[in-house]
């Protein structure tokens, strides 16, 4: 089934997005409506669904989502727009009738008159709320008047964030709208308060279903796995001598001399938002820097560096690798791939910063600057951008693969499909492309597309090849094993990576049926990852390793799939994705776990492999290098694992008791809407904020290490 296996993946790619384009339809027509105007019992207008559409685009021009969230979907640090705004209007409500949680519930519960079926993103309707919850209305724009304008450096925003009342008033709007569609059970209980929203049945049913699903599906699963390794394991191995770099693959070590540089930066910035927990209105004493560094531009920079220093390293390695292919590559080929690569990268970074600075006005932020949308943040231009890079390259890759040792073809053909699809995503990540879409819930639709085509859906295809192949030259991996491997696991990741993006659907508003497809196909890309692991301990057992060479890649293949099982594994599909667990994780610092260990040991441990195996063939490093490079990679990985255990993890749980105790608004708030000190400000908290740094030093000292062989042996490399 050798060439089978790439026409099986190419199938699954289109699959998917066949399914999310024609399921598109049926969600825009069941999700929670924008009213034409939301009034009191009384007849008075507090505002109208224009009013909820322009706040949402405000939001994101402010990059409030980078900051705050909605729903649980955004920044880490501010509060939750909706919960903190639903726990103003049960205050309120309470005082004005002393009533109790079951009166105060019935008050803050709207009465929907809209049509059905209507397609969402187009208000029609009226929502009809308590002459109670419209006085309450008052004092939310009054507390977010003051939030985002004379408090908003107390809070680790830019100075006088947002002073127009107007504008204020019309972000109120669309935070009072996600109350009221939570209160009109559109969310399934989502955001939990006592006495107030409670989880509903589905968060529960849904999580037995994914349960039996995952246990059905793990014993045939395994009994595939152990006929493969029966069927391959004694088949012929090759190994390749490669020769020298040429002219033109030496440019490229150029771009991982930059990715290096940009993980160091990446690293830097992850310091700096720590300390912005504990004090966010400077840096170590030093005032004013919320000026040019507030925390929602820090943190949208500081994800990007991961996206770009890690793709810029594909872009670099492919034009690399792609000579040794029978690929004909010209030094200003080479030169031009990387300089738009760069300026790609160059774009998105700076755009950010000077949109969320509002240095770049209307409409032009969006398209240049930064679409506001946490982590979907790059401005439609450059998100264009890279997807005509990332077409480009798939089609290189794929005329490459015709050229390429035939045992590695269809690995080649594996990776051109995987980087086309990733390109497709980009492409829909991209969309409206000139205006924010008016519907939060479809919003949330298309962003999560893009960040699974990103990392849980394509790239696992894209490294998962590049690893093999290097593993098929190096002598270590039978040629037809790895062509079943990259097969299997390219096909399980991109059906349930892509269509397993519904997880994210839980509590925004899409209907509820996304949260069983979700849990379950999500749950379900945990499969090819234990099919991996096993595959690295069996090859480090057997001692399939005898050069300086082998010994790397295996340690770092090892490194990167005990990481991906810890982080995608155990504290993705384990701890966050189950929905009777996420209900009260979500958004929360249960989410860096997962991510802190995926994104840096699943896909950067693989992505700095690429840097050491160029280098060494540009003979830019030597057998001693190499061990110590070894020894690197592992104290990286205890360095991220060491933020887990001291840090993140026991604020996690911190932010669980927190959520389970108050409620969700409780646990993402420096203080209440009294003014009374809350989560952000608890003397623990700020404790296991700054245990963070012991594992920050440790991760740093081994990405140190990389940084200082690159630098000292790119002159060498260049030169041949």
């Amino acid at each position: 089934m050798r060439n089978g296996w790439s026409l099986l993946v190419l199938g699954v790619t289109v699959l998917v997005y066949v399914v999310y384009l024609a399921m598109a339809v049926w969600t825009f027509y069941n999700m929670p409506p924008i009213p034409d105007k939301v009034v009191t019992k009384s007849g008075a207008v507090l505002f109208t669904g224009n009013d909820v559409i322009e706040g949402k685009r405000l939001a994101q021009k402010y990059g409030l989502l980078d900051y705050g969230s909605f729903l649980g979907f955004g920044g880490y640090f501010g509060i939750d727009y909706v919960a903190y705004t639903m726990k103003i209007y049960a205050d309120k409500i309470a005082n004005l009738r002393g009533a109790a949680f079951e009166d105060v519930r019935r008050l803050m519960t709207p009465k929907v008159e809209a049509p059905p079926y209507a397609f969402a993103s187009q208000p029609s309707g009226t929502f009809v709320v308590s002459d109670e919850f419209g006085k309450a209305f008052n004092d939310v724009v009054e507390f977010y008047a003051q939030y985002f304008g004379p408090r908003a450096e107390e809070v680790g925003l830019k100075p006088n964030l947002i002073t127009n009342r107007d504008e204020v008033k019309k972000i109120a709007a669309f935070f009072t709208w996600g109350v009221l569609v939570a209160m009109a059970n559109y969310t399934n209980g989502f955001p939990y308060m006592p006495g107030i929203l409670s989880p509903n049945i589905h968060v529960t049913t849904s999580t037995w279903v994914t349960f039996f699903v995952l246990l059905l599906a793990i014993m045939p699963l395994a009994g595939y796995i152990i006929i493969k390794f029966l069927d391959y394991w004694k088949e012929p191995r090759i190994s390749l001598d490669l020769p020298p770099p040429g002219p033109a693959q030496r440019v490229a070590l150029l771009g991982m001399a930059l990715a290096v540089l940009g993980l160091s930066i990446q690293g830097l910035l992850g310091g700096y938002l720590m300390h912005k927990y504990t004090e966010p209105t400077s840096l170590y004493g030093i005032a004013g820097i919320n000026s040019m560094l507030p925390f929602n531009v820090a943190r949208a920079l500081h994800y990007n560096l991961a996206i770009l220093w890690i793709a810029v390293t594909w872009v670099s390695f492919a034009l690399f690798v792609l000579p040794y292919l029978g690929v004909q590559l010209s030094k200003a080929r080479a030169l031009a791939i990387l300089g738009a690569g760069a300026f790609a990268a160059l774009g998105v970074l700076f755009g950010i910063w000077a949109s969320y600075l509002q240095l770049i006005p209307d409409p032009w932020w969006f398209i240049f600057g930064s679409q506001g949308r946490p982590v979907v943040n790059q401005g439609t231009f450059w998100l264009l951008l890279i997807a005509a890079l990332l077409f480009y390259l798939s089609a290189a890759v794929w005329k490459a693969s015709k050229t390429s040792p035939e045992p590695i073809q269809p690995l080649v053909k594996m990776l051109a499909i995987a980087l086309g699809g990733t390109a497709f995503g980009a492409v829909m990540g991209a969309l409206p492309v000139v205006a924010p879409w008016p519907h939060f819930t479809i919003d949330e639709y298309f962003r999560w597309i893009l960040i699974h085509s990103f990392v849980e859906g394509f790239w696992p295809a894209i490294v998962i090849p590049i690893l093999l192949i290097l593993l098929v030259i190096a002598g270590m991996v039978p040629p037809k094993m790895a062509v079943a491997a990259a097969g299997l696991d390219a096909t399980l990741e991109i059906a349930t990576g892509m269509i397993g993006t519904a997880h994210h659907y839980y509590w925004g508003g899409q209907p509820t049926l996304w949260m069983y497809v979700g849990a379950v196909m999500s749950t379900l890309e945990v499969l090819p990852i234990g099919f991996l692991i096993a595959y690295a301990l069996v090859l480090w057992r057997r001692s399939e390793y005898k050069t300086e060479l082998q010994k790397t890649l295996l340690t770092f293949v090892l490194v990167a799939a005990f990481g991906g099982a810890i982080g995608v594994v155990a504290f993705g599909a384990g701890l966050i994705n189950m929905p009777v667990i996420n209900y009260y994780t979500h958004g929360s610092q249960a989410t860096m776990v997962h991510a802190h260990l995926a994104m840096p040991l699943a896909y950067g441990v693989p992505s700095m492999l690429m840097w050491v195996v160029a280098f060494t063939l540009a003979g830019a490093f030597s057998a001693a290098q190499l061990r110590r490079l070894r020894l690197a990679i592992v104290v990286m990985a205890v360095g991220f694992y060491t933020q887990v255990l001291l840090s993140l993890m026991l604020l996690a749980t911190t932010q669980f008791t927190t959520t389970t105790q108050l409620g969700y608004w409780a646990s993402k708030a420096i203080f209440a809407p009294d003014g009374t000190p809350a989560f952000w400000t608890r003397p623990d908290v700020h404790t296991f904020v700054w245990l963070r740094m012991v594992g920050d030093i440790v991760a740093a000292a081994g990405i140190a290490v990389f940084l200082f062989y690159i630098v000292k042996g790119l002159p060498k490399a260049l030169r041949g």
